[in-house]
């Protein structure tokens, strides 16, 4: 549950496009979009080719064979003539009918003669509608292919092109006379309008298939990007768990390659660096208990504040500042001179303030180190006190830090019933009841509640007091005795 809340909190923290998986995911939509696209355009460009080459090879075997069926000295004599309206003009455009009836051309077959640049002239159409010699005007897509096909007495056929009348293919066809020469083009046409509405189909498939894939490589980019940084984003919570000083944290990385292969390097890294922390704080839990002459007392209070919080469902990372807090609370006392530390009798004015400074020392102390911040609760908070009369921020209420408030409670107890305490030892009956006199004041009354409902003989237990057995029988009957007097009020 920790670790699942961390990662939610780093997802939370960068901006969806700055996520590893959706890097992933976008990457594996974009590449397999532009390859469906590259695969796509090809498909088209060769169906493009296709068809084109497919009709233009139809139209050009025509014009061919159309050609061979024109006697080329009678059409000679017709643009001689420049009539429409004799025999010879008749027969040739009989010719032009045939060829057009025979491969049911939908369009009038015809011929054209003086071609010069953009301008040519009818000669004879199937339909015979027009007169010989009418000028007519080449499309740019026409001009170069006619020209070559006069020039070098070879049939062609043009690409797709478009006029006033619409889109077109056409092949041409030298017409020859008796004695070999060139005397004009068979023109044959395709309206490519068929052509036009198959490479559209062409062209919708290709976009259908695009926006298919597309879609396809997003969910499988998705699921591919999320198993992939799944493992990633547990590291990434798991470091910033350690850097926050929770070594309790455990991820599992079921994966078999190099993620879990780096799973296990940090997990290794953290329990040496969790080994390293802990020596580093018995080090300094020693030194302080050395100079308290208590060896073995924080180690103890910690598991006595422990079992407090316990009664209070905290989270784990809670309990580790709890009880690093507890071990290192008085670490800025060792910016304070041993006499008024030691001090039997009253403080003065002097004292007592260099004295309320101790849980400010203590704070400078651990903010430096990154794995300690966490003690820093407890440390900075707990002489602050629930009614705001505590140093030395003066903080009241839910200001001050759940682990500083356990804290106190349990400090107060240790305190009262502790051996060398300046005011003489209190049996636990007797610290239960001051705890309870002080909350609200000192005290948080939620903790002071739970710390109550804990048996003398069991505080005595974990605080590790060896009372005498009247003194606990006068305990025990004491605490029944209050329980008592609160059940009849």
């Amino acid at each position: 549950m920790e670790s699942g809340d961390a990662e939610r909190s780093i997802r939370a923290r960068l901006p969806f496009w700055r996520r590893l998986g959706w890097r992933l995911g976008a990457s594996f939509l974009l590449l397999t979009a532009i390859g469906i696209f590259i695969s796509g355009f090809l498909q088209y460009r060769s169906e493009e080719q296709l068809l084109r080459r497919s009709l233009g090879a139809l139209l050009l075997n025509i014009a061919r064979t159309g050609a061979l069926l024109v006697n080329g000295d009678l059409h000679e004599k017709v643009v001689s003539e420049g009539r429409n309206d004799t025999a010879q003009y008749e027969t040739v455009r009989s010719q032009l009918k045939q060829i057009q009836e025979t491969n049911r051309l939908g369009d009038p077959v015809y011929t054209l003669s003086h071609v010069q640049g953009e301008m040519a002239r009818f000669a004879v159409i199937s339909h015979g509608q027009e007169p010989v010699g009418k000028d007519y005007r080449l499309v740019p897509e026409i001009q170069p292919v006619l020209e070559r096909v006069l020039a070098e007495g070879t049939a062609a056929y043009t690409g797709i092109y478009h006029n006033e009348h619409g889109t077109w293919i056409t092949a041409f066809a030298p017409i020859r006379n008796g004695k070999g020469l060139t005397v004009a083009a068979l023109d044959v046409d395709f309206r490519a309008d068929l052509y036009i509405a198959e490479l559209a189909e062409v062209t919708r498939r290709l976009y259908f298939h695009s926006l298919a894939g597309a879609l396809l490589a997003l969910v499988a980019g998705i699921l591919l990007a999320r198993r992939i940084t799944r493992p990633v984003a547990q590291l990434v919570a798991l470091a910033r768990r350690v850097v926050e000083g929770d070594f309790s944290t455990r991820v599992r990385i079921s994966a078999r390659d190099e993620i879990g292969m780096l799973g296990n390097v940090l997990h290794l890294m953290v329990e040496r660096l969790h080994v390293s922390h802990r020596s580093t704080i018995d080090v300094l839990v020693r030194a302080l208990e050395a100079r308290s002459g208590r060896p073995g007392s924080l180690s103890e209070l910690a598991s006595a504040a422990l079992v407090l919080a316990d009664r209070l469902k905290i989270s784990p990372t809670q309990r580790e500042a709890l009880e690093l807090g507890t071990l290192l609370h008085d670490i800025g006392e060792i910016r304070v001179p041993d006499r008024p530390l030691r001090k039997a009798g009253p403080l003065t004015p002097d004292e007592r303030r260099m004295l309320e400074q101790h849980p400010t020392w203590g704070v400078e102390i651990l903010e430096t180190v990154p794995l300690l911040t966490p003690a820093l609760d407890v440390v900075g908070g707990h002489h602050e006190c629930y009614d705001g009369s505590g140093f030395p921020q003066g903080l009241r209420g839910e200001e001050i830090p759940l682990a500083a408030r356990i804290f106190a409670v349990v400090d107060a107890l240790d305190t009262k019933t502790r051996d060398d305490a300046h005011e003489g030892a209190l049996p636990i009956s007797e610290a239960l009841e001051f705890v309870r006199q002080e909350a609200g004041k000192r005290f948080d009354p939620r903790i002071v509640e739970l710390a109550t409902s804990i048996s003398p003989e069991r505080w005595a237990e974990i605080l590790g007091r060896r009372e005498p057995q009247d003194k606990i029988e006068d305990s025990i009957q004491t605490a029944r005795e209050q329980r008592s007097h609160r059940s009849i009020l």
